[in-house]
């Protein structure tokens, strides 16, 4: 089992967040590592369709819907799970290296500032950009690879 690492980045709406998380994915990925991400949403959403039968079992009550097909499996709990059962739960179903979290706001979990947003707990650098030193950060956060 590996020791996984967790890495938190935040800023403001539209500040690049997703895009630079989807490029750190491939980059990290190319060099060997496996990865998770949490996309964090102060907003009640859902991800299934309105139609689809997943949709419909979670409208007519069932706490946990599954759906396994040839491609991927989805699993969609009926109420929200703290930030820390989450990761337990990702960890339980694979072994990742580095799980990112999109728009991070747990005190105990390390974070990137993306823009001048008002600088949260447990922030451990601001990005500034430059993308080569973020991905050389992240690499050595993680204990580096040869990939």
């Amino acid at each position: 089992m590996i020791e996984t690492k967790i890495i938190g980045f935040y800023g403001y709406s539209g500040s690049g967040k997703t895009k630079l998380i989807e490029q750190l994915i491939t980059d990290l990925k190319n060099k060997g590592y496996a990865l998770a991400v949490v996309k964090q949403s102060d907003k009640s959403i859902r991800m299934d369709a309105p139609g689809k039968d997943t949709y419909r079992f979670q409208d007519a009550g069932a706490g946990i819907v599954a759906l396994n097909s040839l491609s991927e499996t989805d699993i969609i709990v009926d109420k929200p799970l703290p930030l820390n059962k989450t990761i337990e739960i990702i960890i339980a179903i694979n072994d990742v290296d580095l799980i990112l979290i999109e728009s991070a706001t747990d005190p105990d979990i390390s974070k990137i500032r993306i823009g001048d947003i008002e600088e949260r707990v447990n922030t451990i650098w601001t990005y500034d950009g430059d993308y080569q030193n973020l991905l050389g950060r992240m690499v050595k956060y993680c204990g580096g690879k040869n990939g």
